[in-house]
């Protein structure tokens, strides 16, 4: 997750023109400098219009044990950046090991066969190299950066990790104490209680519906044969493919390729993740904290899965709703009422399904007339079109963010990543921005219709009931259901 450099020669050409005078003629006359005219602070500076982006061509290849790779010859720097992703993510954990797909992603840096987690530090420290591992929902991932002129040997220290970790007893104790402290102090954290609470209310029995990292209890019990086993079904090159992008030929990536992760023996294939539940009516859940001075609030209704034919335009008219200091929000809730230091909006979607979230806290003693406002804000933006001043603003911003992400080849490479693991075209940066600059009021509309469906709402709020209960009863989301905070 990784801006061509073309700014670079403008910014030089900006500077050269903010020379002194020139020394030509020591005669020369300086010419009377022009007026200086003062901003007009009252005025919003317009924005510029987006910067075309097109993400250098990928080329793709197969290794003869179903490796796929993908890589992007990218020759600015003598730098090389790896993302090696998997279909062995959280979606796969099993229903009595929550947190089985993330534990086994953070051990395969933790010791192999052949190396310590110590060496593993100090190769990577010598050859001035970074790598990393980790598991989301949908995919886990090892990631890495190093010059290209060391790219044979990080290759070998990602596939020694990728193929053969041993999950070493020390370490293991030592990270499954580390994630166990981090689930007991997230008890006390309003964020992870409502995350927790409304995940498990929102997809219910699907492993969608757990905490990545899993519970307590579940951290507590997991054993180190079954990260063995769960890396042994689903770390397999068949089920992975590689994204290369930097200063490598294709010729010169096979060739190394050909000593490291081609030696990658295939398994067994593993069955298709199972699909999703769509929520069904209305929920409000309540977890108490007492004497706390805010209410942390989560809502959230079905939303796009992440290879949607309308994602882009529900991201605008998730701007627009949420998405910032100039959104609807922002403006009631915080600029009108003073309800809110900050409430936003935004889509989390995944490969099976996705969710569109409002999420911020409000003063504890105006939490219900906060969440009528809130809630006349949904049905507003899914009822009434939304003016054209609003959709420019919001496609622009979106479009303007983009190209950031691609300044780096790692940059590059991560975004590449988001392609593998969600099923996406090898165009689609290319035309994303094209995409949301063609979305007009009626898609935004559309898309708000959709994906803001008030009949489905779970809302989880995280805050002191006594203050909170008698206001909700008298707001237009009703009584809620009251629980005490999870004993983990």
């Amino acid at each position: 997750m990784r801006y061509p450099l073309p700014i670079i020669p403008a910014l030089l050409l900006t500077l050269a023109g903010c020379a002194g005078p020139s020394s030509a003629g020591k005669g020369a006359v300086a010419s009377a400098p022009a007026a200086v005219v003062a901003p007009d602070r009252a005025q919003i500076p317009p924005n510029g219009l987006p910067p075309a982006l097109q993400v250098p061509a990928q080329k793709h290849f197969q290794l003869e044990n179903g490796l796929k790779v993908r890589l992007v010859e990218y020759h600015r720097l003598p730098i090389v950046a790896l993302d090696l992703v998997l279909g062995a993510g959280a979606v796969h954990d099993p229903t009595e090991r929550p947190g089985l797909a993330s534990f086994t992603a953070d051990m395969v840096t933790e010791g192999t066969r052949t190396r310590s987690a110590t060496q593993i530090s100090d190769q990577l420290g010598a050859l001035g190299a970074q790598l990393g591992a980790g598991a989301g929902f949908d995919s886990a991932q090892v990631s890495g950066t190093v010059l290209a002129s060391h790219l044979d040997a990080l290759l070998e220290l990602l596939s020694d990790v990728a193929i053969s970790p041993s999950f070493p007893q020390a370490d293991f104790a030592r990270v499954q104490d580390e994630r166990h402290v981090s689930l007991v102090q997230q008890r006390d954290v309003p964020r992870a209680l409502a995350g927790k609470a409304f995940a498990h209310a929102f997809w219910g029995k699907h492993p969608y519906g757990h905490w990545i990292m899993g519970s307590e209890q579940s951290v507590r019990s997991t054993t180190r044969d079954e990260l063995s086993r769960f890396h042994d079904r689903f770390w397999r090159p068949q089920n992975a493919e590689l994204v290369v992008v930097g200063d490598v030929s294709e010729a010169q990536l096979q060739a190394m390729l050909g000593k490291t992760l081609a030696l990658w023996a295939p398994g067994v294939p593993q069955p298709a993740p199972a699909q999703v539940a769509r929520p069904t009516g209305k929920q409000t859940i309540l977890i108490e904290k007492r004497r706390a001075s805010q209410t942390y609030l989560m809502m959230g209704a079905p939303g796009p899965d992440r290879a949607a034919a309308d994602f882009a335009a529900a991201q605008v008219a998730f701007q627009i709703l949420g998405g910032g200091s100039a959104s609807r929000l922002f403006r009631t809730l915080r600029e009108e009422h003073g309800y809110t230091y900050g409430i936003y909006s935004r889509s989390e979607a995944r490969r099976l399904g996705g969710t569109s979230f409002v999420l911020g806290s409000v003063k504890s003693e105006v939490t219900g007339p906060a969440l009528d406002v809130l809630l006349a804000q949904l049905a507003s933006i899914r009822d009434t079109p939304v003016s054209q001043a609003e959709l420019d603003d919001a496609r622009t911003s979106i479009a303007l963010e983009l190209p950031a992400a691609f300044v780096t080849a790692s940059g590059i490479a991560s975004k590449l990543a988001e392609e593998v693991a969600y099923a996406l075209p090898d165009d689609y940066w290319d035309r994303y921005a094209a995409d949301v600059m063609k979305v007009t009021v009626e898609d935004v509309q559309r898309a708000a219709q959709k994906y803001l469906d008030l009949s489905a709402l779970v809302t989880v709020m995280v805050g002191d009931s006594a203050q909170i209960q008698p206001q909700l009863r008298a707001s237009a989301l009703g009584a809620a259901e009251v629980r005490a905070p999870a004993a983990e």
